[in-house]
């Protein structure tokens, strides 16, 4: 089979900066109509039935659900007639009770605040009219799309918001305080979560309070003993099947439609979180590995990032349209 290449995109932006801006974002869409047949979501099927691609092809997919997607990216896949796939964080959309349209929408300019209000996000009622509009085939990003501690290994210090993931409040239990553990972190539909004790929350801040060298503090902190605990296996499979459980109910009743895809977090999942997955009836679930489809498990389709530079878009076009150059690119970056 010649490779699908499925490009994963998050935000097409008004301006340059943290992602795709629109100008950038129609010159790609212009080079691949171009040189590539680009498909809709529905091909997925009709391969999945035995189906060969008889020319090179390429898929679009957005993950997340930002208000942008509406705003910008859908009208210029509207002007190209290109179809995608927009993966929706469910608890973000269906919680942005407040339309933004017709207002016209700017995006918020300083990357590190996007995730801390449901502002960029999509609202429900934007959500169905890119239904109606046809542009999109919707899919789940999970319902909480969060990361939480998965090894009682502590790695860095907490001093501010930047210095660790947007999802560290919810990992560590309460407001941080300069001073608490940094564990290491992964989506929690991967791995089973690990809870930090308060005791040891509060020696590791004590320690670093009296000591404001991190490398000793790290060294103190992963020597003391009785740091917390994990979640059971069974208690980890039951988050997993009510997640990914909420976001599709969430989208079949809201928007009247079946959600066969499911794009992972971070794309990340553990093999029992793929069956979950497939038992739930996601029969398509995307990968942020580096890879062109060549056919096999429709639940680890690997996907390209997009780029912004048109020097890096094109080389990893090419290097992924032919299936012996696809097959090392995978190779090259596994």
């Amino acid at each position: 089979m010649r490779p699908l290449i499925i490009l994963y995109y998050h935000r097409i932006l008004p301006f340059n900066g943290y992602d795709i801006d629109t100008k950038t974002f129609e010159w790609q869409l212009s080079f691949l109509k171009k040189r590539f047949d680009i498909v809709p979501p529905e091909v997925l099927f009709d391969l999945k039935r035995g189906m060969k691609l008889k020319r090179s092809s390429v898929m679009l997919t957005f993950d997340d659900g930002f208000m942008d997607n509406y705003t910008y990216a859908a009208p210029i896949l509207e002007s190209f007639k290109i179809k995608a796939i927009l993966f929706v964080i469910t608890s973000r959309v269906f919680r942005n009770i407040t339309p933004k349209f017709p207002k016209q929408f700017i995006p918020e300019k300083d990357e590190s605040k996007i995730y801390k209000t449901d502002r960029e996000f999509l609202s429900l009622s934007e959500l169905k009219t890119l239904k109606s509009m046809g542009v999109f085939s919707i899919g789940s990003h999970s319902h909480n799309h969060r990361k939480v501690f998965v090894s009682d290994r502590v790695i860095g210090i907490w001093k501010n918001e930047s210095s660790a993931h947007w999802s560290y409040e919810y990992a560590v239990g309460e407001i941080p305080q300069e001073g608490f553990p940094i564990f290491e972190m992964g989506s929690e539909l991967k791995k089973r979560r690990f809870y930090p004790s308060k005791e040891f929350l509060y020696k590791v801040r004590d320690i670093y309070k009296s000591c404001k060298d991190e490398k000793e503090v790290l060294r103190q902190a992963n020597s003391l003993k009785n740091k917390g605990y994990f979640e059971s296996e069974h208690e980890f499979k039951r988050k997993v099947e009510e997640d990914l459980k909420t976001s599709k109910e969430l989208i079949e009743k809201h928007l009247d439609l079946s959600v066969p895809f499911l794009s992972w977090p971070w794309g990340e999942f553990s093999e029992s979180s793929l069956e979950i997955a497939k038992n739930l009836g996601f029969e398509f679930c995307f990968t942020t590995e580096k890879k062109a489809f060549l056919g096999g498990d429709f639940c680890k389709i690997g996907r390209l990032k997009a780029p912004e530079k048109k020097a890096s878009f094109t080389r990893k076009l090419f290097l992924n349209r032919y299936t012996p150059l696809s097959v090392i690119y995978k190779l090259w970056h596994g």
